[in-house]
């Protein structure tokens, strides 16, 4: 019995110990220099729900050594939702275009497909400009220009649509001219917009691309499978091992967002810091550089971060995915 009872008090004194570590830890700072300069320039999704995209990207270029694009990754996973997926899309999002998903599945999803394309092949930037007139810019993205698509299809781009298209079509597929697009949108009704996203997306890239074969070997770890254990714990595990982690949580709790169905969001976690008494987590997210936070977030503009305390981190977090 002593014995045993000894066992415990260690193992708790560890766990107390797990929990109790503040000490700095920066992912980026182990990571190859253009990984680095990729995980600390502000990434942008855009006017499109490919949050997962983003943030898988992200553990999948410390995985392969290369920062490889969120923009081919998103599509092709949206490409691959059946037809219940995206009913179930379409209710939970209250829009047309294809939005929302799961950080494990889009890395399941790449596995499968066995190619990744590179940052610089696809760039994920998702915020484009386009101008109207001389005076007059604007600023659209992917959910813009597939409902321009829509257009397209229906015989209803007006001049306005037609300058939106072009010039979204030259932002986001460089080496497509516009009007083989709206050629192909016209001779292939039946394919989804999402596969002829994908479908320009992966013909631009491919030849260049980096093949895997099944080598993203991807963990989970979530609040509804360890619901007596702390999810900080985990993450500090899993920052020791300057591991970059995907963060599924509920994104009301750092800013003024939410619905019916919560504020469903996924970032990156990427380091840890001591501020006063408390542990903050660095957070990379993928709104560009907005800072529009609740009080208590400290915004990183520069980087596309920010900084939350340990306590808002344990409420928020749902579930974290990793590569080994």
């Amino acid at each position: 019995m002593r014995i045993w009872g000894f066992l415990v008090i260690a193992i708790c004194a560890l766990q107390v110990h797990a929990a109790d570590d503040c000490s700095t830890v920066d992912v980026r700072e182990s990571l190859p220099a253009d990984v680095k300069t990729f995980m600390t320039t502000p990434s942008d999704q855009g006017d499109i729900g490919w949050c997962y995209g983003y943030t898988a990207a992200d553990i999948v270029s410390q995985a392969v050594g290369t920062p490889i694009s969120a923009l081919h990754l998103s599509a092709y996973y949206s490409s691959q939702v059946t037809l219940l997926g995206k009913i179930g899309r379409g209710v939970v999002n209250k829009t047309t275009t294809p939005e929302g998903g799961m950080v494990s599945i889009a890395v399941k999803k790449m596995n499968e497909l066995g190619h990744v394309c590179r940052e610089s092949d696809i760039p994920s930037q998702g915020t484009k400009e386009v101008h109207i007139t001389s005076r007059t810019t604007v600023h659209n993205g992917m959910a813009y220009l597939m409902n321009r698509m829509k257009d397209v299809r229906k015989g209803t781009c007006n001049d306005l649509c037609q300058k939106s298209f072009e010039q979204l079509v030259e932002g986001f597929f460089p080496a497509t001219p516009p009007a083989t697009i709206k050629k192909y949108l016209l001779n292939n009704r039946n394919v989804s917009l999402e596969d002829v996203v994908f479908y320009f997306l992966d013909s631009s890239c491919r030849s260049k691309s980096i093949a895997l074969r099944n080598d993203l070997d991807y963990k989970s770890w979530g609040k509804k499978t360890h619901p007596f254990e702390s999810i900080n714990d985990q993450i500090d595990w899993l920052l020791n091992r300057r591991k970059l982690i995907s963060l599924e949580y509920d994104a009301a709790e750092i800013t003024d967002v939410g619905g019916i169905f919560g504020a469903g969001h996924a970032s990156t976690i990427v380091g840890r810091k001591k501020i006063g008494n408390a542990c903050y987590y660095m957070v990379r997210n993928s709104w560009g550089t907005s800072c529009d936070y609740r009080k208590g977030i400290i915004c990183l503009k520069d980087q596309g971060s920010y900084l939350v305390h340990e306590n808002t981190m344990k409420n928020m977090a749902k579930k974290l995915v990793w590569i080994d």
